[in-house]
């Protein structure tokens, strides 16, 4: 009987595509259905329908081809925010990629070559070491007497194991050189695009969709317009994100331009490096103007003893000495001028006296207050305790304050491993184009490590997905480094 069903649903479905009686049948009671439910269920059944249709055949398409899956799911992330904007409705697309998430790494499982060098180079790698002893502590925290409830230590362990699982994805997926540029490619366009919007933004003006949005909240308001101008967000969640990812991008494709050899991609590399630092200064987000130095340092510091690197750095120099100090009257160069004045710089100032203020509780709980207790997520998840509410804006304190200075420990260490990693990669790796990718995802990556002084900027959409895999890549590279000079 079986076998007959499947046979008929074969035939209907994969053979007549169902162009049939059954199927024009099926269809029109669907239409009639979908119909009436959005009449009177309301006008938002519509729009969640096609959400909910086009999710599963996503998940189809993870499960059988998850490399095709995850730059679908990649494409999807930067554009979540910007649709919930434009419906003036929450559709809870976030959701949607973390299903796409865990069927991608399940389509990825279900796939993987046998290899018990593929498994050791991965599991030997630093920075997979650090982010299982640091899964690991999180775990741990579970057992923290200070959290009030357990609900938003759920939450935090779901978020990092589909970190772990992005991390996996990137070594997985992304095995060859072709892969690679692909990957490199994919990114440049999605930032790019990113950027072209939000100069469009501060250009031609905000679309109205989005004014209406941004009004609907006046304390958004208050934080987005700020010296007569407001900070353009682009399609990302805030002006904050979109600056920090852009100023990753920018240094990104500053080293990629600085070591190709190609006089036309030289010039998109360079025409785009420009486009993503003016989307970075349109943000108005001083954090993004810092660390984007901080980045471009690291990459002279790494290829100091090559006579461009040396070249450059003066150029570089001069340029920065420029901007710094020239009188102008213009919003943006003025608010990367201050970016670099800590004594006016008033929130920065406040910053400091939170961290001040905090640091005799870090020191008296070694392992923190527990996950989520924080900010907004400690008002949700575990009001009435001592750090609901408490503004850690800062990647580095929020660890601090929640997992410890024994927490915060094991996340520096982390992030070394990572450095550490890129760095002795660029050396040990031969073939030029495998160490140029290195030291620019290097640059790249430094970036978002710094930002976490100020902000929290690691974990967020579309970022999420190009950090992490990128720290798979600097273990992939050198394997692939590795085979390449066997052959």
């Amino acid at each position: 009987m079986s076998n007959a069903v499947t046979r008929y649903f074969n035939d209907q479905v994969m053979t007549r595509k169902m162009n049939s009686p059954i199927g024009i049948l099926a269809f029109s009671f669907s239409a009639l259905v979908f119909a009436y439910a959005t009449v009177f269920i309301g006008y938002q059944f519509g729009p969640a329908l096609v959400i909910a249709l086009a999710g599963l055949i996503f998940i189809l398409v993870c499960i059988k081809n998850p490399l095709v899956g995850f730059y679908l799911m990649a494409t999807i992330s930067l554009f979540t925010f910007y649709v919930g904007r434009f419906l003036s409705y929450d559709l809870h697309i976030s959701s949607l990629l973390e299903i796409l998430i865990f069927a991608i790494f399940i389509g990825a499982l279900l796939q993987q070559k046998k290899s018990a060098e593929e498994k050791s180079s991965f599991y030997k790698s630093p920075p997979t070491i650090a982010m299982l002893v640091y899964f690991v502590f999180v775990l741990i925290e579970g057992f923290n007497p200070n959290m009030y409830s357990m609900v938003g230590w759920l939450f935090y362990v779901r978020r990092f194991m589909e970190f772990l699982m992005v991390y996996y994805l990137g070594y997985k997926l992304f095995d060859d050189m072709p892969k690679v540029r692909n990957f490199i490619k994919f990114w440049l366009i999605l930032a790019l695009l990113n950027a072209l919007y939000t100069c469009k933004q501060q250009w031609l003006g905000l679309s109205q969709f989005e004014i209406t949005w941004l009004n609907q909240d006046p304390h958004l308001v208050a934080l987005y317009f700020q010296g007569g101008v407001i900070r353009k967000f682009s399609f990302l969640s805030d002006p904050a994100a979109n600056g920090v990812w852009m100023a990753s991008m920018a240094a990104f494709s500053l080293v990629l331009a600085i070591w190709e050899t190609n006089f036309k991609r030289k010039i998109i590399l360079i025409v785009s490096m420009i486009l993503m630092v003016l989307a970075m200064s349109y943000s108005g987000t001083r954090t993004a103007s810092v660390v984007f130095i901080g980045g471009v340092v690291f990459y002279i510091c790494m290829t100091i003893n090559l006579k461009s690197s040396f070249f450059f750095l003066v150029f570089f120099a001069m340029l920065f000495l420029f901007l710094v100090w020239v009188p102008t009257e213009n919003a943006t160069i003025y608010r990367f001028q201050t970016a670099f004045r800590a004594s006016d710089e008033e929130s920065l100032q406040v910053r400091d006296i939170n961290r001040k203020s905090v640091q005799p509780y870090i020191y008296s709980h070694p392992f923190g207050g527990g996950l989520a207790t924080s900010s907004q997520e400690g008002m949700r998840y575990n009001p009435g305790h001592y750090l609901a509410g408490f503004p850690s804006d800062s990647g580095f304190l929020k660890s601090a304050i929640e997992t410890g200075w024994i927490g915060l420990a094991i996340a520096l260490l982390y992030f070394f491993s990572i450095l550490y990693q890129g760095v002795t990669g660029f050396f040990k790796a031969k073939n030029k184009e495998i160490r140029v990718y290195i030291i620019a995802i290097s640059a790249a990556i430094v970036i978002f490590i710094l930002a976490q002084y100020s902000q929290v900027s690691i974990g967020q959409f579309p970022a999420l997905f190009f950090f992490y895999p990128c720290t798979a890549l600097l273990t992939r590279l050198l394997k692939i480094d590795r085979e390449l000079l066997s052959k």
